[in-house]
Protein backbone atom coordinates (compact mmCIF):
# COMPACT_ATOMS: atom_id res chain seq x y z
CA UNK A 1 0.00 0.00 0.00
CA UNK A 2 1.51 3.36 -0.93
CA UNK A 3 2.42 5.79 1.96
CA UNK A 4 -0.47 8.26 0.98
CA UNK A 5 -2.85 5.48 1.25
CA UNK A 6 -2.01 4.31 4.30
CA UNK A 7 -1.86 8.19 6.19
CA UNK A 8 -5.11 7.94 5.29
CA UNK A 9 -6.66 4.98 6.27
CA UNK A 10 -8.27 4.50 9.93
CA UNK A 11 -5.78 3.56 12.96
CA UNK A 12 -7.92 0.38 13.79
CA UNK A 13 -5.22 -0.51 16.08
CA UNK A 14 -5.70 2.73 18.19
CA UNK A 15 -9.27 1.47 18.46
CA UNK A 16 -8.50 -2.04 19.63
CA UNK A 17 -6.01 -0.55 21.94
CA UNK A 18 -8.83 1.72 23.70
CA UNK A 19 -11.03 -1.60 24.07
CA UNK A 20 -8.76 -3.80 25.16
CA UNK A 21 -7.29 -1.10 27.85
CA UNK A 22 -11.00 -1.63 29.43
CA UNK A 23 -10.54 -5.05 29.43
CA UNK A 24 -7.76 -5.54 30.75
CA UNK A 25 -8.36 -2.88 33.59
CA UNK A 26 -11.19 -4.96 34.18
CA UNK A 27 -9.35 -8.03 34.98
CA UNK A 28 -6.73 -6.14 36.72
CA UNK A 29 -9.21 -4.52 39.07
CA UNK A 30 -10.99 -7.86 39.93
CA UNK A 31 -7.64 -9.44 41.03
CA UNK A 32 -6.36 -6.17 42.95
CA UNK A 33 -9.35 -5.87 44.61
CA UNK A 34 -9.23 -9.64 45.60
CA UNK A 35 -5.81 -9.17 46.52
CA UNK A 36 -6.45 -6.01 48.56
CA UNK A 37 -6.06 -7.67 52.06
CA UNK A 38 -3.51 -10.51 51.10
CA UNK A 39 -0.16 -9.76 51.65
CA UNK A 40 1.28 -12.40 49.79
CA UNK A 41 0.69 -11.53 46.56
CA UNK A 42 1.46 -7.95 45.12
CA UNK A 43 0.03 -6.59 41.33
CA UNK A 44 2.03 -4.84 38.91
CA UNK A 45 0.92 -2.55 36.38
CA UNK A 46 2.96 -2.83 33.26
CA UNK A 47 5.86 -4.89 34.71
CA UNK A 48 9.52 -4.55 32.79
CA UNK A 49 10.90 -7.22 34.02
CA UNK A 50 10.93 -8.43 30.40
CA UNK A 51 11.56 -5.40 28.80
CA UNK A 52 15.08 -6.36 27.49
CA UNK A 53 15.02 -9.83 26.97
CA UNK A 54 15.45 -9.75 23.38
CA UNK A 55 19.50 -9.20 23.32
CA UNK A 56 19.47 -6.95 25.98
CA UNK A 57 17.43 -4.26 24.21
CA UNK A 58 14.02 -5.24 22.91
CA UNK A 59 11.02 -6.97 25.30
CA UNK A 60 7.34 -7.91 26.37
CA UNK A 61 6.11 -5.74 28.71
CA UNK A 62 2.84 -7.64 29.76
CA UNK A 63 -0.32 -6.22 30.47
CA UNK A 64 0.06 -7.00 34.33
CA UNK A 65 1.61 -9.52 37.16
CA UNK A 66 1.40 -11.18 40.18
CA UNK A 67 4.19 -11.63 42.60
CA UNK A 68 4.39 -13.80 45.58
CA UNK A 69 6.23 -11.24 47.70
CA UNK A 70 7.30 -14.54 49.56
CA UNK A 71 8.65 -16.62 46.73
CA UNK A 72 9.34 -14.05 44.76
CA UNK A 73 7.62 -16.13 41.79
CA UNK A 74 5.84 -13.64 39.02
CA UNK A 75 2.83 -14.54 36.77
CA UNK A 76 2.69 -12.19 33.69
CA UNK A 77 -1.04 -12.13 32.43
CA UNK A 78 -1.94 -10.67 28.92
CA UNK A 79 -5.60 -10.00 28.02
CA UNK A 80 -6.97 -11.10 24.73
CA UNK A 81 -10.00 -9.82 23.07
CA UNK A 82 -11.54 -9.11 19.85
CA UNK A 83 -14.72 -9.15 17.37
CA UNK A 84 -15.41 -10.84 14.41
CA UNK A 85 -11.98 -9.98 12.84
CA UNK A 86 -8.46 -9.77 14.04
CA UNK A 87 -6.49 -12.38 15.60
CA UNK A 88 -5.43 -11.18 18.99
CA UNK A 89 -5.67 -15.13 20.04
CA UNK A 90 -2.77 -16.11 17.32
CA UNK A 91 -0.59 -13.49 18.72
CA UNK A 92 -0.46 -15.14 22.13
CA UNK A 93 1.15 -17.87 20.65
CA UNK A 94 4.72 -15.89 20.54
CA UNK A 95 4.55 -16.34 24.56
CA UNK A 96 5.44 -20.26 24.17
CA UNK A 97 8.25 -19.77 21.48
CA UNK A 98 11.63 -21.93 23.29
CA UNK A 99 13.51 -18.99 23.42
CA UNK A 100 10.95 -16.66 25.44
CA UNK A 101 9.77 -19.35 27.50
CA UNK A 102 13.24 -20.02 29.03
CA UNK A 103 14.41 -16.31 29.36
CA UNK A 104 10.85 -15.14 30.42
CA UNK A 105 10.87 -18.34 32.91
CA UNK A 106 14.12 -17.65 34.16
CA UNK A 107 13.02 -14.03 35.79
CA UNK A 108 9.83 -15.52 36.61
CA UNK A 109 10.98 -18.46 38.60
CA UNK A 110 9.13 -21.15 37.02
CA UNK A 111 8.52 -22.52 33.39
CA UNK A 112 5.99 -21.11 31.15
CA UNK A 113 5.32 -17.83 33.26
CA UNK A 114 2.37 -16.65 30.98
CA UNK A 115 -1.50 -16.76 31.78
CA UNK A 116 -3.86 -15.34 29.08
CA UNK A 117 -7.30 -14.34 29.67
CA UNK A 118 -9.78 -14.57 26.65
CA UNK A 119 -12.97 -12.38 26.51
CA UNK A 120 -15.29 -11.72 23.90
CA UNK A 121 -15.23 -12.70 20.94
CA UNK A 122 -12.64 -15.07 21.69
CA UNK A 123 -14.96 -16.76 24.08
CA UNK A 124 -17.95 -16.87 21.64
CA UNK A 125 -16.57 -17.56 18.60
CA UNK A 126 -16.67 -21.50 17.58
CA UNK A 127 -13.62 -21.12 15.24
CA UNK A 128 -11.28 -18.92 17.66
CA UNK A 129 -12.49 -20.61 20.81
CA UNK A 130 -11.33 -24.31 19.20
CA UNK A 131 -8.12 -23.31 17.57
CA UNK A 132 -7.54 -21.93 21.22
CA UNK A 133 -8.30 -24.96 23.05
CA UNK A 134 -5.85 -27.01 20.71
CA UNK A 135 -2.91 -24.54 20.94
CA UNK A 136 -3.03 -24.72 24.43
CA UNK A 137 -4.11 -28.44 24.56
CA UNK A 138 -0.46 -29.61 25.33
CA UNK A 139 0.66 -30.89 28.81
CA UNK A 140 2.21 -27.80 30.79
CA UNK A 141 -0.07 -25.36 28.67
CA UNK A 142 -3.89 -26.41 29.36
CA UNK A 143 -4.17 -24.37 32.55
CA UNK A 144 -2.23 -21.61 30.98
CA UNK A 145 -5.49 -20.05 29.67
CA UNK A 146 -9.41 -18.54 31.14
CA UNK A 147 -12.04 -18.21 28.04
CA UNK A 148 -13.12 -15.64 30.41
CA UNK A 149 -17.01 -15.62 28.40
CA UNK A 150 -19.04 -14.36 31.17
CA UNK A 151 -16.29 -12.16 33.17
CA UNK A 152 -17.93 -13.31 36.27
CA UNK A 153 -15.42 -12.07 39.34
CA UNK A 154 -16.16 -15.48 41.02
CA UNK A 155 -14.81 -17.26 37.62
CA UNK A 156 -12.06 -14.92 37.25
CA UNK A 157 -10.59 -15.09 40.91
CA UNK A 158 -11.47 -18.94 41.17
CA UNK A 159 -8.73 -19.56 38.19
CA UNK A 160 -6.23 -17.27 39.82
CA UNK A 161 -6.47 -19.94 43.23
CA UNK A 162 -7.07 -23.32 41.76
CA UNK A 163 -4.48 -22.55 39.22
CA UNK A 164 -2.14 -20.15 39.22
CA UNK A 165 -1.13 -19.61 42.66
CA UNK A 166 0.32 -23.33 42.20
CA UNK A 167 2.80 -21.87 40.15
CA UNK A 168 3.77 -18.89 42.36
CA UNK A 169 4.23 -21.36 45.48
Amino acid sequence: MAREHLSKRGNWQAKAGLGGQGREETVKKTLSGYLTHNSTYSVIERPKHLKKIYGGRWGIEPDFAIENRRTHKIAFFETKRQGKGGNAHERACKYFAPGVERACGKIAGFKRPFFFIFMNGLTTDKKKRTEIEMWFHAPGYRDRFLLWGDRSPQALIEYFEKVVTKYLA
